[in-house]
Parts: C-alpha cells; sequence; structure tokens
C-alpha cells in the first residue's frame, strides 16, 4: 500500500501513538500512512506469512466508540464488497486499546499521483480504468451501499496494473443516510444543494474522475461548497473538448453524459457506463450482464497491465489443461458459418499440442467474436486459445487478450464455468491467489463436476503452499476426466516435483498412449529418465518430442541433458538450436553457460553469458517473485561468477519456497557448494536426496565433485562418491 492511500491531514503530534512494533498477532509494523482519524501500517502475519495493509483507528478519548462504530462499519461495508476491483477486507479486532482492520497490501500509487507525475492519461488508457472503477462500483451498488467518496485518490493502480477502489469511509447503506459529506469537485450538483447521494451521484463521481484523469482538471474547480453550487447554477463549467480537442468525441460524449447536472441525463448504472466506454474505444456494447433468475447478480473485473510469465526450471513444459476450458452449452444462434468456424476453432484447441493449432485458432476465434459479438462461447474459447499461448510461449502478450476475451464471456454469459476456469487459472499463474479463488470457486459452484476447474485448483493450491491438498485435487480432476491427456500431464508434474519418478513417468506414458501424436508426453518422459540417470533414454525421449513438433523448450531440454552426460560439443548445438528460436529465454543463456565453464571458455565470455541470463529474467523475477524455479535458477547463476551478496538471499528464498521440491533444493545445494559454503551445500544436498532427488545425478555433477571427496559427504548425504 502505498502511503497515499491513507488522505493525510495534519494531526496534533501529542495525539499520534509512538510507532508500533505489534498490534494484536501482526508484528513488523511499519507506517505508511496517517490522517486525522487512523494510520495505515504494512504488517507481518506470521500465520499466513505474508504482509497486510492494517489499519487503526487514533486513541481519541470521548470520541472514541462513536469513532470506533465508524471504522467497523467501513470494514463491515468492504468486506460485504466481494470484487477483484475492491480491495478485500480480512478481519476487523481490538487490541492495545485500538479499533483496527486489515486487507491486501497494495503497492503502487493513486490515480491522483499517477495523474501529478505522469500528467493526463491517453483516451484507451482512461477508459480502461474507468471501466475498472465502474466494475467495482457497480459491486458497491450491487452490495446495496452507495460509495459516496469516489475520487482519483481513493483509487489505486497496483504495481502490474490492477485498478482498486479504496476507502469506504463514507460509505452507507442506499437510503439510510443523507450526509453530505465528499470531496467537492467530485460532488454532484444536487449533493450541492442538500439531497441525498444517489447511484446517480456516484456515476456523477466517476465521470469527474475520468475528466481529471483525461485533463488533469475538474468540470468546476474549488473546494467552497457555495461557489461550487453557484457555479453549476450558472453553468460555468469546462467541456471535455475544450480542455482536450483531441480526444476521440465518442469518448468525449460517454464523460460529458457521466457529468450532466441533471441526474436524469446521466447513465443509469455503472454497468450502462461500462457499455459505452467499451463502444467509445472500438471493444463492442460490453455489458455486466445480469445472471439467470435465482443466482446472485455477478460483476467481472477488467484488468489492465500485463503480468509475468512464470519460469520453471526442469519441468519446462507445464500442463496444458485442454478441458481447462470446455465451453458450455451454446444457447446463442449464431448464423451457419459462424457455427462451422467455432467448430473447427474449438477442434484445434482440443488439439493445441499440434504445430500452429493455436496461431490458427487465435485470428479464426476473432474473426467469429468480429462477426457475433454475443457469442459467449467463442470469447471463452478465445480467452482459453491465448491463455495456452501464455503458458506454452511464456509471452507475457498474450495476458491481456486471454483476461479480456474471458472477461468478455462472462459479461455476456456469467454463469459459463468455462470462463470462470480460464480467468482463475490465469490468475494463478500470474500470482493473484486471491483472485483466482474466487474465479474457481464460482466456476464450481456453478459445475461442481469440472475436471478442468479442479486441475486449475490444484495449480492454485501448490502455489498457495498446501501441499496436502494438490494430489488429492488432482487425482479427481483425472478421475473426473480419465480421457485428458493434460491432467494426465499434471498429475505427472505433481510427482515429478516430488521426486516420485515412477508414478510420474506412469502418468505420462498414459498421456502418450492417449494422444501417440503429441510431443509434450515425450518431452515429459524425458525429464522423468533423466531424474532416473538413464541419460540415453532420456535424450532419445527429447528427440522423439523435437520429432514431433521442434520447439525451442524441447532442443533446451536436449542440451540440457547432453550437458548432464558430458557431451558439450552437442549439448552447446542444441542449446544454441533452442537460443536461435528464443532470444530471450533466460534459463537458455543459463544453460550455455555452464556448458561453456565446462569446456573451459574464456572466463570473459562465461561471465558475460552468465550475466545476460540474469538480466533475462529481471523481469520475470519483479512479476513473479514468488517462482522458487526462477529464484534457484538466477541464484545459481549469481554464484558461478562469484557475486555472493546478491545469489544469497535468493538461495535462502527459493529453499524456503521449497521446503520439498528436489530439483529447487539441488539447485540450492550447488549454490552454495559454488559459494564455497560447504555446510550449506551439505545441508541442502541432503535434504534434496531425503526428498527423492536421484543418487546417481549427484555423482555425475562435476560442480559437485570437491564436495563429495569431503569426509563429511557419506555421513551427510550417503550414497557413492
Amino acid at each position: 500500500m502505498d502511503e497515499s492511500q491513507l488522505e493525510t491531514k495534519a494531526s496534533p503530534d501529542s495525539l499520534l501513538p509512538a510507532e508500533l512494533d505489534r498490534w494484536g498477532p501482526f508484528e513488523s509494523l511499519q507506517r505508511v500512512g496517517r490522517g486525522s482519524f487512523g494510520e495505515v501500517y504494512r504488517a507481518f502475519d506470521p500465520t499466513l506469512q505474508r504482509h497486510v495493509a492494517l489499519k487503526l483507528l487514533l486513541p481519541r478519548g470521548l470520541d472514541r466508540d462513536a469513532e470506533a462504530s465508524s471504522l467497523l462499519k467501513e470494514a463491515r461495508a468492504m468486506a460485504r464488497v466481494r470484487h477483484p476491483n475492491v480491495v478485500p477486507i480480512y478481519g476487523v479486532d481490538e487490541h492495545q486499546g485500538r479499533v483496527g482492520f486489515w486487507s491486501d497490501f497494495v503497492q503502487g500509487q493513486t490515480l491522483s499521483d499517477l495523474v501529478a507525475t505522469q500528467g493526463s492519461l491517453g483516451a484507451r488508457e482512461a477508459a480502461l480504468v474507468g471501466i475498472d472503477v465502474c466494475r467495482a462500483v457497480g459491486a458497491v451498488h450491487a452490495a446495496g451501499f452507495i460509495h459516496r467518496d469516489i475520487k482519483s485518490g481513493n483509487v489505486m493502480r497496483e504495481k502490474g496494473g490492477r485498478i482498486l477502489l479504496m476507502d469506504f469511509g463514507l460509505t452507507y447503506e442506499s437510503g439510510t443516510d443523507n450526509n453530505r459529506s465528499g470531496t467537492p469537485a467530485y460532488m454532484a450538483p444536487e449533493l450541492l444543494t442538500g439531497q441525498p447521494a444517489t447511484i446517480s451521484s456516484d456515476i456523477y463521481a466517476v465521470g469527474v474522475l475520468l475528466f481529471n484523469l483525461l485533463t488533469a482538471q475538474y468540470p468546476v474547480e474549488g473546494v467552497d461548497l457555495g461557489k461550487l453550487r453557484a457555479a453549476h447554477g450558472a453553468g460555468a463549467r469546462r467541456t471535455l473538448l475544450d480542455a482536450r480537442p483531441d480526444l476521440p468525441q465518442a469518448l468525449a460524449h460517454v464523460v460529458e453524459t457521466a457529468i450532466q447536472p441533471d441526474p436524469q441525463k446521466r447513465f443509469g448504472s455503472a454497468g450502462q457506463l461500462v457499455a459505452a466506454l467499451s463502444e467509445a474505444i472500438g471493444m463492442g456494447s460490453v455489458t455486466m450482464a445480469g445472471p439467470p433468475p435465482g443466482k446472485p447478480r455477478v460483476f467481472r473485473a477488467w484488468m489492465l497491465a500485463p503480468a509475468a510469465a512464470v519460469a520453471a526450471a526442469l519441468l519446462l513444459v507445464l500442463p496444458q489443461v485442454r478441458a481447462l476450458f470446455a465451453p458450455g452449452p451454446v444457447s446463442h444462434t449464431s448464423p451457419r458459418g459462424t457455427q462451422d468456424d467455432y467448430r473447427r476453432a474449438h477442434d484445434l484447441l482440443a488439439h493445441h499440442y499440434r504445430p500452429q493449432a493455436l496461431e490458427t485458432a487465435i485470428p479464426l476465434l476473432e474473426k467469429i467474436v468480429a462477426r457475433d459479438a454475443q457469442f459467449a462461447p467463442a470469447f471463452a474459447d478465445l480467452a482459453r486459445a491465448n491463455f495456452l499461448q501464455f503458458t506454452q510461449q511464456r509471452e507475457t502478450k498474450y495476458i491481456e487478450p486471454a483476461r479480456e476475451a474471458a472477461l468478455h464471456a462472462l459479461a455476456l454469459r456469467p454463469d459459463l464455468a468455462s470462463a470462470h476456469v480460464t480467468l482463475g487459472a490465469l490468475y494463478a499463474w500470474t500470482a493473484q491467489n486471491d483472485l483466482a479463488s474466487h474465479e474457481l470457486e464460482e466456476a464450481l459452484r456453478l459445475d461442481r463436476f469440472n475436471a478442468a476447474a479442479y486441475g486449475a485448483l490444484a495449480d492454485l493450491y501448490k502455489r498457495q503452499g498446501r501441499t496436502e491438498l494438490v494430489e488429492p485435487t488432482l487425482q479427481k480432476a483425472v478421475g473426473l476426466s480419465p480421457d485428458d491427456w493434460s491432467l494426465m500431464q499434471q498429475l505427472g508434474e505433481y510427482y515429478l516435483d516430488n521426486g516420485m519418478w515412477a508414478q510420474a513417468g506412469e502418468q505420462y506414458r498414459r498421456a502418450a498412449e492417449l494422444m501417440p501424436d503429441n510431443p509434450r508426453p515425450h518431452n515429459n518422459l524425458g525429464l522423468v529418465y533423466q531424474g532416473l540417470g538413464r541419460l540415453d533414454e532420456s535424450a532419445a525421449a527429447f528427440r522423439r518430442a523435437i520429432d514431433l513438433e521442434p520447439s525451442f523448450i524441447r532442443f533446451r531440454n536436449l542440451g540440457m541433458v547432453l550437458a548432464e552426460a558430458g557431451k558439450y560439443e552437442e549439448a552447446s548445438r542444441m542449446l544454441e538450436r533452442s537460443i536461435e528460436m528464443r532470444p530471450d529465454n533466460y534459463r537458455a543463456w543459463g544453460l550455455i553457460a555452464s556448458v561453456y565453464r565446462e569446456q573451459h571458455a574464456d572466463p570473459a565470455k562465461v561471465r558475460e553469458t552468465f550475466l545476460k541470463a540474469i538480466a533475462l529474467a529481471t523481469d520475470l523475477r519483479k512479476q513473479t517473485p514468488r517462482d522458487e524455479y526462477l529464484l534457484a535458477d538466477v541464484a545459481g547463476y549469481y554464484a558461478a561468477i562469484g557475486m555472493e551478496k546478491q545469489s544469497l538471499p535468493l538461495l535462502a528464498q527459493a529453499a524456503a519456497l521449497a521446503p520439498d521440491i528436489p530439483q529447487v533444493l539441488y539447485q540450492v545445494a550447488i549454490g552454495y557448494e559454488e559459494l564455497h559454503r560447504r555446510d550449506e551445500a551439505l545441508r541442502w544436498l541432503a535434504r534434496a536426496k531425503a526428498t527423492g532427488y536421484p543418487s546417481e545425478s549427484i555423482v555425475r555433477n562435476p560442480q559437485l565433485a570437491a564436495l563429495r571427496d569431503d569426509p563429511r559427504y557419506g555421513a551427510t548425504v550417503g550414497g557413492t562418491r
């Protein structure tokens, strides 16, 4: 949470408490903002091992009960609004004589700070922000509340792009409060004359917010309520095109409609404003459609900036969940040609492992939805296709189209379980676990036998560290869909992660039998054979996968196993092929740097290549800071070139995140050995072996030759040298 999350007003120092070290169960408190009534702290929750934003009421003496009641009211309002664009509330309590509640710790900046530092936004960017804000406001209204203080200072743009509506301090249930509090520049004219706040006055505030984002100004300036009333009465209002004549007329018309002085001439709901903004920037008529009778109204988020792809170390081909996104029933009637194209596109997705399947399906689906903007299952499949491209290619450019298409599908059909699964899987991959959980819960509420939802849920459990739930959830997914090769792949990955080589191999062989022309099971069998020390069989499996479809991942894997077998020249050629196909893949550079070192290449060349790998991994580290494989890789690269200060914290973090993943622990042990920290190397090598890492691989590794000669090796790690 940025310090501007809490509006700062001067408070007498004598009334402020000393800096806190602890409040209730929370520790390591760091104050990041304060106002007249409260303070916001960044605090650590030791139970869930995460940071939260903790809002504490200042001790105020006589008015304490009333103010505590106000803070409790704010917490309850936030808790009743469950939406991806609203900061979620986790709890409220009283400790040490102070009332407080806690929520997500958001790192980013308010829109007011964004405009102050960067100036006004472009038309499309501002409209997309407005769509997110409208969806959050729509959720507030659906919960029976009026927000009453929508403004740029109460909207955060999180790092990564998510838009979050905050500060429910003035929020009240519709019809229960006539207080005129608010921020004057954002207050609708009727509020200035004493009328109660309504949905329409919130719409006006969103319009002012858009005006401000586009111009860094307000339709009517000032903080004096009397002067503002007079200005509205005299018609002394700026128009948007006067301030920004370069804007599209359609967008300007939308904003001017939202800020009409007459409430009857504004949009009737946040959903109508979403549809108008979407239309104005060429996205079609997106609505916040109502659910079928008897189902609760659901509003979806519109996410802005792309998040990161997740890099894996040895498990280079993560599961592509084919059923993940089987479309719901096609109740919408489309022309015959459109239906034929859709069946063809859906078949391509069912066999997305085939060469160019996704590259063909995506433009075909884009043509379908351009032809028929009401075809929800086609939007769901388009979301799925982009998500699969993201997971396979590790290119973040596919994230936003996947999210956009899924949200569009849900705007048309909120009961479309497949779109919820896609969105949940995407959020899990991009480390937005709370959003992922919400989407997958909704998918299973709609379809409790959805195998793909269980597969995505298992992946979420893994990322949350709830390891005891992963295997039974995956087994349930496979049981529900025993002919789905991708779920078998995912269960095989779980076994591979945990050093259960025989079980992993069984799943991959079953997947290969189901789809003989699918290169993915052969690739993953190569990983199994490598783990078992059967390097010739491993190389053969990778070559079989390459024969079926050459890809940078498969050439990289083949180069990796050839290097382990000491065939450095051929390994170098395979890795160079991989880099030719994907020059931005950090791990291929890290592997070839290791090969250069074993070939006794120029030390400067070795160092330069490791640094290249580190540089290519930088963005991924920022966007996926808890990826244990990535952390272990980069820590090892730093260690290889003697950069101890950079390596050590990454090694510790990787080990903490992966206490039972043998491949990660093995890489951690190698990193410590590179840094001449033998005690730590022996400790983590023993742990890697205990969790399933094969002795044969330890014995073959030339980097561990000196460690194996250590007298403590046999007693600590065991096995031969």
